[in-house]
């Protein structure tokens, strides 16, 4: 009988009623205790690694996890992680890139509504969350609502609906049916040759989404700020506006200064191609980086990983334009 290691950090799934609202209560042990259907599935024991709505969680909570996965990754055959929804697909992102050479599976899940509600999703998604950890999978995972989503193409869509999460740009891995796995597509391939845990992060990273009005001066607030990377959500295929409020020139700004800039969509699907339109080529000649079809949340994650390798802005879009772990098609 395979080990299963589940890490709990909190989330709606474990949350109860409050004095202000739900906070995270039940522990990993008491969440298991309620799906009896996990009964014989494997042998699992517990760890209570932190215990948070998700909002709340920081880059520095990402090391947390992924150290603590990283060292039950020596003794058991998966790990599950209770996550809140509201992150999760940032930190599934941090966890591919800082979870190097993975030859098990990885999986994060959560739930839209408490897990003592008659109408949680939660056990559900737990249990679907333990298929997979016993499965040959390898890499990290985001499995919700019955779906097997690549770690660095999960991404939030609903607030409400149990099927929160879609796979942004990428077919899902699969899904979880009663008691079996359909596989749709086989994981990426891993790239090393064993497992690594890759902790340099540099966490000064701003995202900002670009608005009609946006003035050029907030270009200089990330300088002055002293952020490392700046990643802006151009509208459709990545434009940036340079008639009117001109923000070209802040672009340059930002080069000049050494801040690496990435440039993603507002739109959900289909990516960014900044050679198509003017306001994209205009763009792409002040040094910013395409994002090409990353999911935004992995942008976020991939940037603050890659900031943590190196400063140097080509080496940065060197980074920035390799595929790690199906993060990104060129």
């Amino acid at each position: 009988m395979k080990k299963i290691l589940l890490l709990s950090t909190g989330g709606t799934i474990a949350s109860a009623p409050g004095e202000e609202g739900l906070v995270p209560k039940f522990t990993g042990e008491e969440m298991v205790k309620l799906i009896p259907e996990l009964r014989g599935l494997c042998h699992i024991e517990y760890k209570e690694i932190l215990n948070l709505d998700s909002t709340n969680m920081q880059p520095e909570d990402w090391l947390t996890i992924a150290r603590e996965a990283y060292t039950g990754l020596k003794e058991y055959d998966g790990i599950v992680i209770t996550h809140g929804t509201d992150t999760m697909a940032y930190t599934a992102g941090a966890l591919s890139f800082m979870l190097r050479g993975l030859s098990k599976p990885v999986v994060l899940t959560g739930s839209q509504v408490p897990i003592e509600s008659s109408l949680t999703d939660g056990k559900k998604n737990i249990y679907d969350a333990f298929k997979v950890a016993t499965s040959s999978l390898k890499g990290v995972f985001v499995v919700f609502n019955g779906k097997i989503i690549l770690g660095t193409r999960a991404s939030k869509l609903y607030t409400h609906k149990y099927e929160a999460f879609h796979s942004i740009n990428f077919p899902e891995i699969g899904y979880v049916e009663g008691e079996n796995l359909k596989i749709l597509v086989p994981p990426p391939e891993n790239k090393e040759m064993e497992l690594q845990f890759d902790d340099r992060l540099e966490t000064d990273v701003f995202l900002l989404k670009i608005i009609p009005g946006t003035k050029p001066e907030v270009f200089d607030y990330f300088i002055e700020s002293g952020y490392k990377g700046v990643i802006l959500e151009g509208f459709g295929l990545g434009g940036i506006p340079y008639l009117g409020r001109n923000l070209l020139p802040g672009l340059e700004k930002l080069y000049n200064h050494g801040i690496a800039t990435v440039v993603t969509t507002q739109s959900v699907y289909d990516g960014v191609d900044l050679t198509v339109y003017d306001v994209g080529v205009k763009a792409l000649k002040t040094g910013v980086i395409p994002a090409y079809d990353m999911v935004k949340e992995t942008v976020v994650a991939k940037l603050m990983w890659v900031l943590g390798h190196t400063r140097n802005l080509e080496e940065v879009r060197k980074m920035m334009l390799t595929n790690y772990c199906g993060e990104i098609i060129l």
